[in-house]
């Protein structure tokens, strides 16, 4: 059985939270070839940078108090 791979594991989860949450801060573009590694990877907005997965270190959710998370 094959390991999926952490940057596919992160893009995952990446996708179940969007499609869970509204969030302007985040979104999904495509995939594309990575400045990073010069592969094929997922590439997403954040904020107003272009970030491939292989760059996105980690991804937790924090409660910023008189924020609503949707």
């Amino acid at each position: 059985m094959e390991k999926i791979s952490s940057k596919d594991l992160l893009h995952h989860r990446l996708q179940a939270w969007l499609r869970e949450h509204t969030c302007e801060d985040i979104s999904y573009i495509g995939e594309r070839e990575s400045f990073k590694s010069g592969e094929m990877e997922h590439f997403y907005r954040i904020g107003e940078h272009e970030v491939p997965v292989d760059a996105i270190e980690s991804f937790e959710m924090e409660e910023v108090e008189g924020d609503e998370i949707t």
